[in-house]
């Protein structure tokens, strides 16, 4: 059985399910709730900077680049509406919290990044 959970996205950015973290992630007019690691060696994707391209996130721990579509495809299904956003949770048994955090990953791509200069 599933868990729904209502979150106030003027207040609220991330869900601790147990020790995993997500975030909304915001994709143009679309808002995801994606996990927060990076699959390389799960750095924490939500301090990533995107790109100059916008298409991809770059590991602030190694530079890893992930791609932004691959990303959503750990998002949870959600539901927003204006600020309320209602998420489908996987039961766990573990507890749920909703907190903000300072998410990088959805400012404007830095076009001053050199993105050569990364080889990954």
């Amino acid at each position: 059985m599933a868990r729904v959970i209502v979150m106030d996205l003027s207040r609220h950015n991330t869900v601790m399910i147990g020790h995993d973290r997500y975030f909304v992630l915001h994709e143009g007019e679309r808002s995801v709730l994606v996990r927060d690691h990076c699959p390389h060696r799960g750095g924490p994707l939500s301090l990533a900077r995107r790109t100059p391209d916008g298409r991809r996130l770059s590991c602030p721990w190694h530079g890893t680049k992930v791609g932004v579509s691959a990303v959503k495809r750990s998002c949870l299904p959600m539901v927003r509406s204006g600020d309320e956003a209602v998420v489908v949770l996987p039961e766990t048994g573990v507890p749920v919290s909703v907190i903000h955090k300072e998410i990088l990953a959805n400012l404007p791509p830095d076009p001053t990044h050199d993105e050569g200069a990364e080889s990954r």
